[in-house]
């Protein structure tokens, strides 16, 4: 009987130190004591972190977890700190986003009201008098980053379907500048002809006194387009992605204190969002050869 008892006593510590040893291991997993959030390096870092501080305490206070800004330094760098577990929540571009879901299984939360309806501006110098694209035949000109859905993917989309312009063919010289408020700085102190970028930041730039509405002018702005999404992994539980959305959704314009986050952010509201919404961007990507087949 003794016997019988030790061994008893043997296989629960056993199976004991089998819990203690992998729990640790699964639960960041499924609950992480911090959720590390990286966005896309489209403005410069300190603009980042003046839009973004506030409202990762808002998730804090919300979910009763620590969240923790990360900036990557590049489109790139983000789909890697992704697929890594180095980010847990990312607000990715369209085209990340896509990139994300195919090869990490990325899975969308929500996204801004502006964003199931994004555009881009091409924008040239204020006293250029060219009042359409072809005018540009010969020309210098830049895209944002390679990655980013509304400096490059909609924007060779739209030139090439609407226009009938293929930009290595057609410009002098086609450059990428990384970010959106780089390629708008390269139109307003001449260094290249055309660029395009996406339209909010441009907005917010003159908003705040980066720039000045007489430095440029919209030449041409896009058709709509669905755009960035903020997103989590898979391998989260329901119930933090659940608390997560709805920290989102929860957030009110009428409120004064959210105002001031929903503003910074560029948006009174957000949407619930899921992958289908983002079916035709994932054809044009993969016309463009910008997206796994």
């Amino acid at each position: 009987m003794k016997n019988y008892s030790l061994i008893l006593l043997i296989a629960f510590c056993f199976l004991l130190s089998i819990y203690m040893f992998y729990t640790p291991l699964e639960q960041p997993r499924n609950t992480p004591l911090t959720i590390h959030v990286g966005i896309l390096p489209d403005e410069d870092v300190n603009k980042l972190h003046q839009r973004y501080d506030s409202f990762l305490k808002y998730l804090s206070k919300e979910i009763g977890i620590e969240f923790k800004l990360v900036i990557p330094a590049s489109y790139t760098e983000l789909l890697q700190m992704f697929g890594s577990h180095r980010v847990d929540l990312a607000y990715f571009g369209g085209l990340t986003f896509l990139k994300a879901n195919i090869l990490f299984h990325a899975e969308p939360l929500v996204m801004r009201e502006v964003d199931s309806r994004f555009t881009s501006w091409f924008i040239v110098k204020k006293d250029n008098t060219a009042q359409n694209l072809r005018e540009f035949k010969n020309k210098s000109f830049s895209f944002g980053s390679a990655l980013s859905t509304s400096g490059h993917l909609m924007p060779r989309y739209f030139m090439q379907i609407e226009k009938n312009i293929i930009p290595e063919d057609f410009f002098s010289k086609v450059q990428y500048s990384n970010t959106h408020d780089n390629t708008v700085y390269l139109v307003r102190d001449r260094v290249v002809d055309l660029g395009v970028a996406n339209s909010e930041i441009i907005k917010r730039m003159i908003s705040d006194g980066r720039l000045h509405k007489n430095d440029i002018r919209i030449l041409w702005e896009t058709p709509p387009y669905p755009d960035y999404v903020w997103a989590i992994h898979s391998h989260f539980n329901d119930k933090l992605k659940i608390s997560l959305r709805n920290a989102f959704l929860k957030l009110d314009f009428q409120n004064t204190v959210q105002r001031k986050i929903l503003s910074k952010m560029g948006t009174e509201s957000f949407l619930p969002t899921e992958t289908n919404d983002f079916i035709s961007l994932k054809k044009i990507a993969k016309s463009l050869e910008l997206l796994e087949k």
